[in-house]
């Protein structure tokens, strides 16, 4: 009765899975935010075994130790979920729930990691061919409509009246697969071929550019810089990553404080066509952003200014010219497009020490699992990917972004997976 009731659960676990893997290309063209629920969604199969709760939260909680850097992540992780709770007390938005949304994509994210890891030989397979071909059926979709200028989603209704929303949001579908083009590779690489792997990353490149983002491009191209130092030297490759996102973290402020943003802004009036200008000029807003937020984020110390102050703060911050930007503009968007800035200002010195400890643990964590050079090109590939992503367009509070993290672990979860079977 007991094997039924598992030949019976497994069989609709996988008619599941290769459901949602059907439908995550058309998340990521249509609905770039619907990453968050298709996570939720995939991590259904985990909830409902028993084994997932002794397995997981059993081996955490039966006997605890800080010296397990999965127990010590975990900790760092709700202690910052926690801070951001409070923050809310003195934040001028008092949102209490924004805990919430980096807790839930976190542990929703381990549930399918977890799942990833305990896979049978022949569901390592299954899962992993349906993740690389979802990634890379995706990636070809979205390079389609990058050169199409958005032929699908012009075609299938809600109709837009702004083409420009809509390859923003095909852009924001890149950023949301992009990571999980390096785990994908590395699962090409042991079903298949070399070439394979070279293939689905080209794919990436495409739509990367195709889609006329920066950031994509300038994520992904950090990404390849990872691989390549990887695959010789994989440990050396994530402690480089690890602690070169802590020192980043640390300095965030301090480097952005410095930012001669009037020096810069001078130059390029002077020596920039209009037209060049105007297509710099989001960049350009960015500098006096990031230079704005740096300042800010040092006057809130010690405990930041609470959680989302950044949306409060732009009713009154003030303006900046920015050349090639026709009205002046805010110093300050809804958001600091730095996470780790962000954390600074909203959160001070609880935030940052909570974020270093988690990411410390979660490299220790990935040093002790012993990864094969693939998988640990992989795991650096994404993780600079994400890094270089969150650093010049991200916000802590954009589910669906953390929710694309924990999609991209656990692809390098699956392709662990499949090295271990």
């Amino acid at each position: 009765m007991a094997s039924s009731w598992r030949e019976t659960r497994d069989k609709a676990s996988r008619r599941w899975f290769y459901a949602l893997f059907f439908l995550l290309p058309l998340t990521a063209v249509f609905g770039h935010r619907g990453v968050a629920p298709w996570l939720l969604l995939a991590s259904l199969p985990a909830f409902a075994r028993g084994d997932f709760w002794q397995g997981a939260f059993g081996k955490l909680f039966d006997n605890p130790s800080l010296s397990d850097p999965r127990f010590a992540s975990f900790v760092a992780l709700l202690f910052l979920c926690f801070w951001i709770f409070l923050s809310a007390f003195w934040s001028p938005k008092h949102q209490y729930d924004l805990f919430l949304y980096v807790l839930a994509p976190a542990l929703v994210g381990g549930s399918i990691v977890w799942f990833s890891l305990n896979l049978s030989r022949i569901w390592a397979w299954r899962l992993g061919r349906a993740f690389l071909l979802a990634i890379a059926g995706g990636m070809i979709i979205l390079a389609f409509e990058g050169v199409t200028d958005g032929f699908l989603r012009r075609a299938l209704p809600p109709y837009e009246n702004n083409s420009g929303r809509d390859i923003i949001a095909l852009g924001r579908g890149v950023t949301a697969l992009a990571p999980s083009l390096f785990p994908a590779a590395a699962i090409a690489v042991r079903l298949w071929s070399r070439k394979a792997a070279l293939f689905v990353l080209a794919l990436g490149v495409a739509a990367a550019v195709s889609n006329d983002v920066l950031a994509n491009v300038a994520a992904l191209s950090a990404g390849f810089v990872a691989v390549v130092i990887a695959l010789p030297a994989p440990r050396t490759a994530l402690r480089l990553t690890g602690w070169g996102a802590i020192a980043l973290l640390l300095a965030a402020p301090f480097m952005a404080a410095m930012i001669p943003v009037d020096a810069i802004y001078a130059r390029a009036q002077a020596s920039m066509a209009p037209d060049a200008l105007a297509a710099a000029s989001s960049s350009l807003h960015r500098l006096a952003i990031w230079h704005a937020t740096g300042l800010e984020s040092l006057s809130c110390l010690p405990a930041g200014c609470g959680a989302d102050y950044a949306r409060i703060w732009n009713d009154t911050a003030p303006l900046v010219e920015v050349p090639g930007a026709a009205p002046a503009l805010s110093v300050i968007p809804i958001h600091p497009h730095n996470v780790f800035l962000q954390i600074w200002l909203e959160l001070g010195l609880p935030g940052v020490a909570a974020t270093a400890l988690f990411l410390y643990f979660c490299l220790a964590a990935l040093l002790r699992a012993q990864l094969s050079k693939a998988v640990s090109a992989a795991a650096a590939g994404a993780f600079v990917a994400i890094i270089v992503s969150i650093l010049v367009e991200g916000s802590l509070w954009q589910v669906w972004r953390l929710a694309a993290m924990a999609l991209a672990a656990s692809g390098v979860a699956l392709a662990h997976s499949l090295e271990k079977r």
